[in-house]
């Protein structure tokens, strides 16, 4: 996988996680902090697309030690820090 979030803590690597197939985003510049509900996430199938999202400044859902969440900081593609 190209897309990850370097925990700033402990260094670990989270990657994105797809339900059904779909990568979860939210976009903040539309639903605000509204992003996080079901009705307002944005599905994408293909790994191009989630990217091409995220650089327009999309959250990401990655997994977590509980449950996933989206996030937007420290961010990475292919070992480039984007956000």
């Amino acid at each position: 996988m190209r897309v990850y979030r370097l925990e700033p803590k402990s260094g670990l690597k989270r990657y994105a996680v797809q339900e059904n197939g779909f990568y979860v985003l939210g976009n903040y510049a539309k639903f605000g902090s509204e992003q996080h509900e079901v009705a307002n996430r944005v599905l994408v199938r293909s790994e191009q697309e989630m990217i091409d999202l995220i650089m327009q400044g999309h959250y990401i859902r990655v997994e977590a030690e509980d449950r996933p969440t989206l996030v937007r900081k420290n961010l990475f593609i292919d070992g480039k820090k984007v956000t």
